[in-house]
């Protein structure tokens, strides 16, 4: 009686397996990749609203003895006050950062990693001035006869993960300017990439 045979041969049978082995382990790869893509994306749209939400508070700190006077200014003197102090406090508690920028469990990012504030200056449309509210030199610029501020910012220069955000912006009424940075962490082998993100807030006054 002859031997019944499944797959031909035993040869064939092994590069049958070893075939769907390679083939599972690249689907693997590809979906580890297409996760952390989104992942990716995902952590820096919550970032993204975070900032736009701690510069709008930081632009609600007006300063009430200028607004008597007819100026319409934000405060960036008062303790506690100071539009740069709502600012840090509304970054850290959107973001869940402690007092040093640090992320704790439970936050958008991984816990210990820093958020870097690179710019955050204030623009005072009425004066045409523009003041730098961060501990770093600025790059920031305003320019009075076209109100317009400009701001660049470059990460990791001269190598395959440099990164630049520019902000080039008309602003109307007392602004704040800010671009923050920080690593989304690759999921197991996948390269960890660097998020750097802008947001600027202008103040309207309506008579």
């Amino acid at each position: 009686m002859k031997k019944l045979t499944i797959l031909g041969n035993e040869r064939g049978g092994v590069d049958v397996m070893i075939f769907s082995i390679i083939s599972l382990l690249f689907c693997i790869l590809v979906m580890v990749f297409c996760l952390d893509y989104i992942i990716f994306y995902n952590t820096q749209n919550k970032l993204k609203n975070d900032l736009n939400a701690a510069v709008h508070a930081g632009s609600l700190s007006i300063d009430e003895t200028q607004l008597a006077q007819g100026y319409f200014k934000l405060d960036t003197f008062t303790p506690g006050e100071r539009a740069q102090d709502m600012f840090y406090k509304y970054l850290r508690l959107n973001m869940n950062l402690d007092n040093s920028n640090k992320a704790l469990a439970g936050g958008r990012i991984r816990e210990g990693t820093a958020v870097n504030v690179d710019e955050l200056v204030y623009v005072d449309y009425e004066a045409g001035t523009i003041t730098n509210l961060n501990s770093r030199p600025t790059t920031c610029s305003y320019i009075k006869t076209t109100s317009r501020v400009t701001c660049s910012v470059t990460l990791n220069a001269a190598s395959p993960t440099e990164i630049t955000r520019t902000v080039d912006q008309t602003v109307i009424g007392p602004s704040l300017v800010a671009i923050i940075d920080t690593v989304h962490k690759g999921i197991g082998s996948v390269s960890d990439e660097t998020l750097l993100i802008p947001a600027v807030q202008e103040v309207y006054f309506s008579k």
